[in-house]
C-alpha cells in the first residue's frame, strides 16, 4: 500500500470513543428555522520522538499505531467548536497558519447521519456521513516543524432526540 493509499484509510479508521473534556450543546433541532450542526474540531499531534500519550488520546493512538507503528507519542493541541448552517463552508484554525474547511452539506438524517465535506492541509475534499456524537479521525499529510503529524478528529451534534422519548 502506498503512503497516500495509507492515509486515505487512516480518514476512515474506526474510533471507538474519544473522551474530550468539553460537553457541546445540540444546535439541530426540529425548529423550522435555520438548522446548523454543532461541528467540533480537535487537533491531535503525534510524534515519533516524544513517547507521552495523552490520556483522552490512548484509544486513538492505538488505531493509528496500526497504520503508523512508528508513532509514538500524541497530544492534544487544538479544539474548536462552531455551530455550521447547511450549505456554508466555515473554517477552523489549525496549526501554523493551517485551517480545515468544513461544509455542513446536510443536517442529521432518520439515522443521525450528517453530511459533510472536509478540506484538510496538504488533501483534497472529503465527503462523507458523519454519526452523530462520534468523532471521525483524519490522519493528514502534514508535518508541523517540529515534525509533528497533524491528525484530525471530527465530530457533529445535533443528535434530535427520537420521538416518544
Amino acid at each position: 500500500m502506498t503512503v497516500p493509499s495509507r492515509q486515505l484509510v487512516g480518514v476512515f479508521l474506526a474510533l471507538p470513543a474519544l473522551v474530550l473534556a468539553a460537553p457541546l450543546l445540540s444546535a439541530c433541532g426540529e425548529k423550522k428555522k435555520e438548522k446548523k450542526v454543532r461541528v467540533s474540531v480537535v487537533v491531535i499531534l503525534a510524534s515519533e520522538t516524544d513517547d507521552k500519550v495523552d490520556k483522552k488520546l490512548t484509544c486513538i493512538a492505538r488505531e493509528v499505531r496500526k497504520l503508523h507503528p512508528k508513532l509514538k507519542g500524541f497530544r492534544l493541541s487544538k479544539m474548536s467548536c462552531k455551530s455550521l448552517p447547511v450549505d456554508q463552508a466555515d473554517k477552523f484554525d489549525l496549526v501554523e497558519n493551517k485551517k480545515v474547511c468544513v461544509t455542513v452539506q446536510r443536517c442529521a438524517d432518520k439515522n443521525n447521519r450528517v453530511q459533510l465535506k472536509v478540506s484538510p492541509p496538504a488533501m483534497g475534499g472529503i465527503t462523507y456521513e458523519a454519526a452523530c456524537g462520534k468523532f471521525l479521525p483524519i490522519v493528514t499529510p502534514f508535518k508541523t516543524k517540529r515534525g509533528e503529524m497533524m491528525i484530525l478528529a471530527i465530530r457533529v451534534e445535533p443528535c434530535p432526540k427520537k420521538k416518544g422519548k
